[in-house]
């Protein structure tokens, strides 16, 4: 025991020296970590500050999401900055260079790692850069058609006509067919019926357009039109066209107020627009058939058109989603100038 004795206090002693001289060299380096979280602190500020300027800057062009999106690229690159400087004032002997290489080879790393997200964030740069949509906009990726809610660095938000938002990774918006419902202040409308080859055209075309003028929704300019489009068997295909504002909310309610219009208007002008082969039999066997040859009776043009009730009107809430549309920018803004790029 008292051999080892000795060793043991020659051990404690060795500790000892070493946390005091960990001691001695911390006071010596205490004045370098104080500048050095002093110099941190202040760039900490001035990349918050910065970050500011630019989110006012591109608020006030009109572009909130590219401005966020550039402003965080310049808060980290000045935080990383500042955090390489106070390291080389806190540690003396670590050389900016071998912070640098170190960071290139960490940049690599991270790059393979998360190289989806990096794709992600460089599609959602130049989608904020070259694309002509924006928030408020109405769009169709694939088979997901909605609003655009905002576009951030990895993916772009859209809220669906039924109130989902669904997340659509910004590769997939920038690499995609993108329709842009919106992209014009008004479009166009279609939809096709058929009537049957016993009507004059002319009068039928009268009886639609006499039931689309009450329709506050359809512009008058350019106006309707009701075109032959379809000789079927035993009917004639007639497809009718309208323009409409672009927002979904016009096309929801101008196609619903213009098809029961174009009913009403029917009914009160005696015409049917059923194929007459599907109703033959009836026909054959009911009173308008006086000669009981089983075919339909010729109609003749009637002097006038009789008008139906006006379609009631519908209203849609500025909280459905189809009527959803906040803009934060200009169109003319979409896209920046080319001298600026």
């Amino acid at each position: 025991m008292t051999a080892n004795a000795p060793e043991f206090t020659d051990g404690l002693e060795l500790a000892w020296d070493k946390v005091s001289t960990w001691s001695t060299d911390f006071y010596l380096l205490l004045p370098n970590i104080m500048a050095g979280m002093l110099i941190l602190l202040v760039f900490l500020g001035f990349s918050y500050a910065v970050k500011r300027l630019v989110d006012g800057y591109f608020a006030k062009r009109d572009r909130v999401d590219l401005g966020r999106l550039l402003s965080d690229v310049v808060f980290w690159f000045l935080a990383i900055l500042g955090t390489l400087i106070s390291i080389t004032i806190i540690m003396p002997s670590v050389q900016p260079v071998n912070l640098i290489s170190g960071l290139g080879l960490g940049s690599l790393a991270i790059g393979f790692a998360f190289k989806d997200i990096l794709q992600n964030w460089l599609a959602g740069l130049l989608i904020l850069l070259r694309l002509p949509f924006r928030r408020g906009d109405q769009i169709q990726v694939g088979d997901i058609e909605g609003t655009v809610e905002r576009i951030e660095p990895r993916a772009t938000i859209i809220r669906t006509y039924d109130g989902k938002d669904i997340v659509v990774p910004n590769t997939t918006v920038y690499t995609k067919e993108v329709t842009i419902q919106t992209s014009q202040p008004r479009r166009r409308v279609e939809i096709e019926i058929t009537v049957g080859y016993d009507h004059e055209i002319d009068f039928i075309k009268d009886i639609i357009q006499e039931a689309l003028k009450p329709i506050e929704e359809i512009l008058d300019k350019p106006a309707p039109q009701i075109l032959c489009w379809n000789l079927g068997a035993t009917s004639l295909g007639l497809k009718i066209r309208w323009w409409i504002r672009s927002e979904r909310s016009q096309e929801v309610i101008s196609r619903a107020r213009a098809i029961q219009a174009i009913k009403e208007t029917f009914q009160a002008n005696d015409v049917d627009p059923t194929d007459p082969d599907l109703v033959y039999t009836m026909q054959a066997h009911s009173s308008d058939d006086p000669d009981g040859d089983g075919n339909p009776p010729v109609k003749k043009k009637r002097s006038t058109v009789k008008k139906a009730p006006p379609p009631p009107k519908y209203e849609m809430g500025a909280d459905d989603p189809e009527t959803y549309t906040p803009k934060a920018d200009h169109k003319a803004d979409t896209m920046l100038p080319a001298d600026e790029l």
